[in-house]
């Protein structure tokens, strides 16, 4: 008896020495090549430098993909078929819980993408060891970029899981240093928060144009009462929804993809 049961354990070993086996679902080596902030901007000033002179340009914009990666998949190969979207934004929330294989899931739906993908953490995305990982993948939470005229300002508000943010301060040194642009444009996961109301009001006064965003898993375009600045929520991706942003010198417009696209019309709150 005593030899047969080392007989087994041994069996067992081998087994697990031969396979890509994970002890843990807290592993934070998360497999996305390809998805860095830094290598997607670097794409993005590849795209900007062979496109024409117009200043015009077209976005998609995406958010909480986290418990739908088949339907991420799909949105992505459905934006790849659109020769007029330059690049694509997501607003977070890749992950559900913040471990590994699920942003493994999403990362294996975001590499089949034709164009950049330029990202925002979202609040699930921190849980667990999501922080972690998502620098590994990504990079800095709080980063700007000019494309053509525009200039884009992606920021951390996470509150549940940070302290501190957003970074105000940070926030208008991006805005100060944005004198030879068109437009200036705010991408965070969460609209202000009800209890920092007069976040719309500061981005406001430092000459945002629009703030985009994600986490109501549905679509929405307001503005608050008294403050001019519009700010535009995007659906999540079940049922294959995205947004698209069509920037020009003088106006930003939106539109609803459920899956087809019908204009975005902004409300008074």
């Amino acid at each position: 008896m005593k030899l047969l049961r080392i007989t087994c354990i041994s069996v067992l070993v081998g087994s697990f020495a031969g396979c890509d086996f994970e002890i843990s679902p807290w592993q934070t080596d998360a497999h996305c090549p390809g998805l860095s902030i830094e290598h997607n901007l670097q794409r993005l000033k590849t795209l900007e430098s062979s496109n024409n002179n117009d200043d015009n340009f077209k976005v998609a914009v995406i958010g909480d993909p986290q418990q739908y990666p088949g339907d991420l998949e799909i949105v992505v190969a459905r934006l790849n078929q659109r020769v007029d979207i330059d690049f694509i934004l997501l607003l977070g929330d890749i992950a559900e819980t913040g471990i590994k294989q699920e942003f493994e899931w999403s990362c294996k739906a975001l590499q089949k993408s034709n164009h950049p993908i330029l990202t925002v953490i979202g609040n699930h995305d921190a849980l667990s060891f999501g922080a972690e990982i998502w620098q590994q993948i990504f990079g800095e939470f709080n980063y700007s970029f000019r494309y053509k005229k525009t200039k884009f300002v992606a920021y951390n508000d996470n509150q549940y899981e940070f302290d501190n943010v957003p970074d105000r301060d940070w926030l208008s040194e991006q805005a100060e240093q944005t004198k030879d642009s068109s437009n200036l444009i705010a991408l965070s996961h969460i609209e202000p928060w009800g209890r920092d109301e007069q976040l719309s009001e500061y981005l406001n006064s430092l000459g945002y144009d629009v703030a985009l965003h994600a986490h109501n898993h549905k679509f929405s375009y307001y503005q608050v009462e008294g403050n001019s600045l519009p700010h535009f929520i995007t659906a999540d991706t079940q049922d294959i929804k995205y947004s698209v942003m069509t920037v020009r010198e003088q106006t930003i417009t939106f539109e609803n993809c459920d899956p087809e696209c019908v204009p975005a019309t902004i409300e008074q709150r």
